[in-house]
């Protein structure tokens, strides 16, 4: 008797885990890596792409997932790697990961006219004298990462009017766009090149936009080469939902990141022709 207490007690004490089943647990989520390019904040990238996130998982049969990345490129490598399967990258990184690894524009994010078009701007202090892009020769400049579009779009602008990068008194590349705004703001800059829409936050805050870029195509998302058909069907078709969601009231955005918040159309690698077009003009692109 006390042979079988004994027993009977490391039993009870043992400690590997004992499956519980619970109803709706017999099949698992497969989870789906989304990747973004470190556009802004760590934080500030969780904050407005959770909300997407939260959203594919609903209206798939997949658990989407963030995946962040230290750098443009880095997300890029997430896609080569099959780390992440789709990602939102921005013009510079989309249109070499395209040509190079065979990366696919699958979607397009509208903006809140419910056009694929986007900006970026210059910035500046709201009493600074600068009041046109001419007046930026012998100024400092401070852009984002050297894979931004944005920043290739400054020296673009800057050249169409007889500016290069010596004709500046300083200049610089940053990790995110919210650094470059902060740095114009602290005035440790005499102007920057952000994102239009950054720049809207900024303006009441003491900033101004001193120039605004031509249309350039919005933020494309993207899935790696890797990814099947049907899963990018089964994506896009909750993506394209999405806008008649938030037309009807059915969905709440107002939370998401402004370029993502007003739903998606169908994705085309023709779009980026133009972004390809400007990077030839600076000898940056084959």
């Amino acid at each position: 008797m006390l042979f079988i207490g004994v027993c009977f007690f490391y039993m009870l004490n043992i400690e590997t885990a004992v499956p519980i089943t619970h109803e709706g647990d017999l099949e698992t989520e497969e989870v789906i890596y989304f990747g973004v390019i470190s556009r802004y904040s760590p934080k500030q990238i969780i904050r407005g792409y959770q909300p997407l996130m939260d959203y594919l998982s609903n209206e798939t049969p997949y658990k989407f997932e963030l995946r962040l990345s230290r750098s443009y490129m880095e997300t890029v490598e997430q896609l080569i790697e099959g780390k992440a399967s789709f990602a939102s990258l921005g013009n510079y990184t989309y249109v070499h990961a395209n040509l190079e690894h065979g990366v696919r524009c699958i979607a397009m994010p509208l903006n809140e006219v419910g056009t694929s078009e986007n900006y970026d701007a210059f910035i500046v202090l709201e009493d600074s004298p600068l009041q046109t892009v001419q007046d930026l020769r012998m100024k400092s400049l401070a852009m984002a990462s050297r894979f931004s579009f944005s920043a290739w779009m400054a020296i673009w602008m800057l050249s169409e009017e007889g500016i290069s990068t010596k004709d500046l008194a300083a200049y610089t590349h940053l990790d995110h766009h919210d650094q470059v705004a902060d740095k114009v703001l602290r005035g440790e800059y005499d102007a920057g090149m952000v994102k239009a829409v950054l720049a809207k936050k900024y303006m009441g805050e003491g900033l101004r936009v001193l120039a605004t870029s031509p249309p350039i195509p919005s933020v494309p998302l993207v899935a790696g080469a890797q990814v099947s058909d049907e899963l990018v069907r089964i994506v896009q078709q909750a993506l394209f939902a999405l806008r008649d969601k938030i037309e009807s009231g059915n969905i709440d955005t107002e939370n998401w990141d402004e370029e993502i918040k007003h739903g998606y159309a169908d994705g085309n690698d023709e779009s980026y022709e133009y972004t390809r077009q400007v990077l030839k003009e600076l000898g940056v692109w084959k």
